[in-house]
């Protein structure tokens, strides 16, 4: 005989004799209910057996693990209609008489609040933020502890509270560690062992420091962590077990091993399990959204290994061997979040997976089904109900959020028990990243792209092509007094002459050249020296000794007419349709010249003319900006010179032929030298434009995230080509 239980209505009965049992009966009507709670409350001094049963008596879920005097619990998701029946034992103690309360129905609390989440979520950084290191880490698993709090810091969109000491503490411990791929030879096994690395080969902590990293990259956008987390993620390509693995790392791994497509602990372990395996789909999709590129056999390859572990018997997944039953609620979660990170949302071993994580939700502090990992199981497995979405996503939200509020410890940490009672920072850190859900945030590796990633684009000329790159450039020199002035006990005008020689002599034959000198005639005093500008050398075939001559007999005398001299440039290049300004000065405008004026007297003569300047030695912000200016006006550049080496490096830039690159609206997003260094771009489409004189030379280019493009400038049938 049993007593019937309704639903949503307590029930009282009262404790017999040891090994006594009470069944009552509870009927779910149809269509069945959204959420289940059996509760039994505690009695002092009385262990129970609590167990749910169909109606022949088969067991379908139990709780006994309460100790003396504590209640048990069991949850259902999605409780489908039928006869069932609850089973009440006393399994130890002595109380008889004792009222027990009974209770079977919806969470007898509300969802949490967006004010309670946020509450909870705080404590919970707070507490993180408390057992920080000096050196920025968290103790014990330094590595992998450390990427989850710098996840949880950046994920707290919803809390008022500024993390970033702790973010930017966390990430300067993790650069630290971190094993760069120059520090080993190419090829060898300790680069490919080693290279991008954190301090440790454990795969476990090396992906979560490394979606830290991304995490971070893509929130901050910290371009400097870009080719660290770029070496992370390469390691974790190289040591998945499939034919791509290198020989150092004990590949290649033939498709029909047992562990093909996973990971384990190490970067050379041969065989794999969805444990590992899960951290690093979750890293390299972080990676994948953050514009890393990833080899296209990754996620397939993956996929493959985590479907072949899956239980047919309950939809759980096994840990790394085939099997009828998988019998864990963690592995349920690990299993189906690979698989829709992978990139197979409707893989028909989700909805298995799915459905064991609703018979057996979270319970506090309890995994069962499993091995004892509950907060394991709570984080894999919210990620799944979200992607999932629907009634999944918003039955499983409003219980965890709530559970994980009502749970937290005043200090802001949560207990542990079974497998990871000595895991402190890992449940704080779980638990925050849990709750983040809860108030909308979601991580990199399950948002769409949030960064485009980043390829090169080098411009070079083919062997011998840059003879026929010729240019028309006059240097405008400055030879007024200031030039006298001392760098490291020798005259500014003495390193002037030395290193124009020096850039004169390494100029192809087929340049013209000519040469304007501004403040070398007249003394300050005189009222000409505002108008003291003189072309000593017109725009012509370039005589390298006679112009190396003349610029050693230059006298330095007066003041700075700076922007006249630059009209009078303009003028120079009348009878010539293009070609470069190259203004050499240690100084800025002494004569009231108007620095705007220069950008719309290019306009309008019409002339296809840039004007460069070389600022040497000019120590004045305010200085510095003007000169700029007057560049930037005329789409030319300015660089700094401090030094010979200084003035040396920037006279060769700007004899160089000019890059630029256009995006799709018109926009310039990049400049650079043909011959020069390579330049970095986001991933997409764009015009690549050469100024060559008299018409610039375009081409359309495509920038792929990890990729290094190089374009090959040539002269051919008498007509420019880009390759």
């Amino acid at each position: 005989r049993a007593s019937e239980i309704k639903l949503n209505g307590p029930l009282c009965g009262w404790v017999n004799r040891e090994g006594d049992r009470d069944y009552y009966l509870l009927n779910v009507p149809s269509p069945g209910v959204d959420m289940v709670v059996m509760t039994l409350s505690g009695v002092p001094g009385v262990k129970f057996n609590f167990e749910l049963l169909d109606p022949k008596e088969k067991r379908l879920d139990y709780s006994w693990f309460g100790e003396n005097g504590q209640g048990e619990e069991m949850v259902k998701m999605k409780f489908r209609p039928g006869t069932y029946y609850l089973k009440i034992g006393v399994r130890g103690g002595k109380n008889t008489g004792a009222e027990y309360t009974l209770y079977a129905g919806k969470p007898q609390r509300p969802p949490a609040t967006g004010a309670e989440v946020v509450q909870a979520l705080t404590k919970a950084l707070d507490w993180l933020a408390s057992k920080q290191e000096k050196d920025g880490s968290w103790a014990r698993y330094e590595q992998a502890y450390t990427g989850l709090a710098i996840m949880a810091f950046v994920g707290a969109k919803c809390v008022q509270k500024d993390y970033s000491a702790n973010i930017k503490a966390a990430l300067n411990f993790l650069k630290s560690k971190y094993t760069p791929g120059s520090k080993y030879p190419q090829g060898s096994k300790e680069a490919d062992y080693r290279r991008g690395s954190f301090g440790t080969q454990e795969m476990y902590q090396h992906a979560i420091a490394t979606l830290g990293v991304i995490e971070a990259l893509a929130d901050l956008n910290d371009e400097s962590l870009e080719p660290i987390a770029r070496e992370a993620v390469n390691l974790i390509i190289r040591s998945q077990n499939t034919e791509h693995k290198p020989e150092t790392l004990r590949g290649p791994v033939k498709p029909e091993s047992r562990g093909y497509g996973g990971w384990r602990y190490g970067p050379d372990s041969t065989d794999s399990d969805i444990s590992l395996t899960g951290w690093q789909i979750l890293a390299l999709k972080a990676a994948m959204n953050a514009g890393f590129a990833i080899p296209d056999y990754v996620f397939p390859a993956a996929a493959g290994f985590v479907r072949s572990l899956q239980g047919k018997a309950d939809g759980s997944f096994r840990y790394d061997s085939p099997g009828e039953k998988g019998d864990s609620c963690a592995r349920a979660g690990m299993g189906a979040l690979s698989l829709q990170l992978s990139g197979y949302p409707k893989d028909p071993m989700i909805p298995p997976a799915i459905r064991f994580m609703q018979t057996y939700p979270p319970r506090w502090n309890v995994e069962e089904p499993g091995d004892g990992y509950p907060f394991y199981y709570w984080y894999y497995g919210t990620r799944v109900m979200y992607l999932a979405g629907g009634e999944d996503w918003l039955i499983w939200k409003d219980w965890m959020c709530r559970f994980l509020v009502d749970h937290q410890n005043p200090d802001g940490s949560w207990d542990g028990a079974e497998s990871e009672e000595n895991y402190d920072t890992y449940r704080a850190a779980l638990g925050a990243l849990m709750l983040e859900f809860c108030c909308g945030h979601v991580p990199i590796y399950m948002s769409p792209t949030k960064r485009l990633g980043t390829g090169t684009l080098k411009v070079d000329f083919e062997k011998g092509a840059e003879k026929e790159a010729a240019q028309n450039v006059e240097v405008i020199l400055d030879a007024s007094n200031s030039m006298w002035g001392q760098i490291g006990g020798e005259a500014k005008v003495t390193i002037a002459r030395r290193v124009l020689a020096q850039i004169i002599n390494g100029l192809p034959e087929t340049m013209n050249v000519g040469l304007r000198v501004y403040g070398h005639r007249y003394a300050l005093n005189d009222k000409r020296a505002c108008t003291d500008t003189e072309l000593l050398v017109p725009i012509g075939p370039l005589d390298k000794a006679k112009l190396i001559d003349i610029i050693n007999k230059i006298q330095l005398k007066g003041k700075t007419p700076l922007v006249y001299s630059v009209h009078e440039g303009i003028k120079d290049f009348e009878k010539i349709p293009n070609g470069s300004i190259i203004l050499v000065t240690d100084g800025i405008e002494s004569c009231n010249g108007d620095i705007k004026s220069i950008g719309p007297a290019v306009k309008k003569s019409g002339l296809e003319l840039r004007v460069h300047i070389v600022g040497f030695d000019i120590k004045e912000k305010e200085g510095r900006a003007e000169l700029e200016a007057i560049a930037k006006s005329t789409e030319g550049r300015y660089l700094d010179a401090q030094d010979a080496a200084g003035l040396l490096s920037a006279l060769e830039q700007t004899l160089k032929l000019e890059y630029v690159v256009l995006d799709e609206k018109g926009e310039e997003v990049g400049r650079g030298l043909v011959g020069g260094d390579e330049i970095k771009l986001k991933e997409g489409a764009y015009a690549l434009r050469i100024l060559l004189a008299p018409q610039p030379l375009e081409t359309k280019i495509t920038i792929k995230p990890g990729s290094r493009l190089t374009c090959l400038l040539k002269k051919e049938a008498g007509a420019w080509k880009l390759n």
